[in-house]
């Protein structure tokens, strides 16, 4: 949405200058029925449908009614597990679990500092007595009688305890059917080959005897997150925190705002690399190992977020055991971090793609790339962006040069396009061709400011990759605590809108000038844009302030040509 607002303050304004300008997975093989029965009684014949229901029904599943054997009753001295909570630690992350469900309660991001803040704490908006948690489980339409916030006991043997003796590098959950049915076990492990990731194992075990049923159903994995009621976004305001789901799968990545989103929405056309719930600088995400089937985007209730990904249908045999892993990623979604989630010999996950540069990811990478590595060497955001715009107004500079060149022959020959239009003001075809023949004649351009038009891509692909930095993140540069926030104190919007101002008045010939409509876009002109720029990132107010300021520059010297050119009486 910010995007699109951005784009349309950017058509507007090149329309305004081009007026000017003009004017002045496989099939499912089905089980053998047995033999036919030619004649069966009403109740047989209900019987008969049912058994062939269940055996049409993936990987033949079994009716759940046939999962509790008599034998298997509810074990009521099973005792109680108490309540707990668990921490992980890398390098740049502190990670908290609860055994209930045995799921992620709390994510802080401890490094760089630059990401320690508010903004760091990717579950801030969870309320304690939230729907559902990060990573939870849940098996659907099959026999397995599981409640996702079941406490799991932890395994102490099977876990491994960090340097800290507090913390844990691996911890280890056990659910177990209180009919003895079944056990699901989730396992977090600190992934040492990625940044900001664990490694989450589940495997679901058949604890049924020889002979008893299968066990059957459809696993999903759940990322969650929550949307501050309290905030509401609104054409001012380019809130870095609005909610939204994505889900990147071999063929696309799918993205839903939260706030957009009326129905479930599930994606399945392609198998699904990793999918996540993510703001413009943080996400949560898992990439399953084995590509999964599809993705969910839903409610989990109130202001809560569900994105689920489900895997193929599994059956496991009595005394048999079935596992999937994801690769869980949680924190800033840094481009060159995301891009290096893929440990040599893995699958392209691609997680760099939940970083949204839309249709200008063309221009906005090599920009983002000319950006980091002025800040290798500048240390200071602020300090890079002013490069980069050096560097940029350089790159452009003869074309800009071309449109105001053109733009001061246009006010040069004003006097003879005015002779003209007066003498063949009846005559269309005659002055159009005159016309076009004194501006042949004085080497003018009737398109002078194209040039700058062309520019307005690079300035949207600008936009897209400033406002898409996780970098520039409270990033520290003069009176600025936060690079990717607004200014707070308006100072370079305003100058910006000045400088604006007063390029429009050196640029726009006589004519214009006293022409009542161009007066009057004069004037508005940069008090809208102004208007504009106060809530957008100040790394992009001063990137563009600083074009302004050069291309001002490149003006006055211009016209100080031609001011020269004119006493020698020479032309240009």
């Amino acid at each position: 949405m910010e995007q699109r607002r951005f784009l349309l303050a950017m058509i507007l304004s090149g329309l305004v200058i081009f007026v000017w300008q003009i004017f002045f997975v496989p099939p499912i093989e089905e089980e053998p029925i047995g033999e036919e029965i030619d004649e069966v009684t009403a109740e047989e014949e209900v019987e008969l449908e049912e058994e062939e229901l269940v055996e049409e029904a993936p990987d033949a599943i079994e009716e759940p009614e046939e999962l509790v054997q008599p034998d298997q009753e509810i074990d009521e001295d099973i005792p109680e597990i108490e309540i707990r909570t668990d921490f992980m630690r890398t390098g740049e992350l502190d990670i908290e679990l609860s055994n209930q469900g045995a799921v992620v309660s709390d994510v802080r991001v401890t490094s760089p500092r630059q990401y320690s803040g508010i903004g760091g704490e990717l579950m801030r908006a969870f309320e304690e007595d939230a729907p559902q948690w990060p990573y939870s489980l849940s098996f659907e339409d099959g026999n397995i009688d599981f409640d996702p916030e079941h406490p799991f006991e932890v395994i102490e043997e099977e876990s491994i305890r960090a340097a800290d003796g507090e913390s844990y590098n691996k911890i280890f959950y056990r659910y177990t059917d209180p009919r003895g049915n079944f056990a699901v076990d989730k396992v977090y492990t600190v992934d040492e080959q990625r940044s900001y990731g664990l490694r989450l194992d589940v495997e679901v075990h058949n604890l049924l005897e020889p002979g008893g049923v299968r066990l059957a159903a459809t696993p999903y994995l759940h990322i969650i997150g929550r949307d501050d009621p309290d905030k509401e976004d609104n054409f001012f305001d380019f809130r870095p925190d609005v909610l939204e789901g994505v889900c990147h799968t071999t063929d696309d990545t799918e993205r839903t705002v939260f706030d957009n989103l009326e129905n479930s929405e599930t994606y399945s056309d392609y198998s699904v690399r990793w999918a996540g719930a993510d703001t413009r600088y943080f996400i949560m995400a898992a990439a399953p190992v084995d590509p999964a089937v599809s993705c969910r985007f839903d409610s989990a209730g109130r202001d809560y977020l569900r994105v689920s990904i489900e895997h193929d249908s599994f059956s496991i045999e009595p005394a048999q055991s079935w596992s999937m892993t994801h690769l869980l990623y949680m924190g800033p979604k840094d481009f060159d971090v995301l891009r290096n989630f893929d440990a040599p010999g893995d699958t392209n996950y691609e997680l760099q793609e939940s970083v949204d540069y839309g249709l200008f990811t063309v221009l906005a990478r090599p920009l983002r790339w000319s950006l980091v590595r002025l800040y290798n060497f500048t240390l200071n955001w602020g300090l890079a962006i002013i490069l980069l715009t050096f560097i940029i107004k350089a790159i452009t500079w003869p074309i800009t040069g071309k449109a105001y060149t053109s733009a001061e022959r246009m006010k040069q020959i004003q006097p003879l396009i005015k002779e003209i239009r007066e003498k063949y003001e009846n005559d269309q075809q005659r002055m159009t061709e005159e016309t076009m023949k004194a501006f042949r004649e004085n080497n003018v351009s009737p398109l002078g400011c194209l040039p700058l038009l062309l520019q307005m891509p690079i300035l949207y692909g600008l936009f897209v990759m400033i406002y898409n930095s996780v970098e520039l993140y409270q990033a520290e540069f003069l009176w600025y605590t936060d690079l990717s926030a607004p200014d707070p104190y308006f100072i370079l919007p305003i100058v910006m809108g000045s400088v604006m101002f007063v390029q429009q008045r050196i640029t726009m010939s006589t004519a214009a000038t006293t022409n009542p409509q161009m007066k009057i876009v004069m004037k508005v002109m940069p008090v809208a844009f102004t208007a504009f720029m106060l809530f957008l990132p100040a790394g992009l107010v001063l990137y563009y302030l600083l074009n302004l300021a050069m291309g001002l520059g490149q003006q006055f010297l211009i016209k100080r040509k031609f001011r020269l050119a004119e006493e020698a009486g020479e032309s240009v």
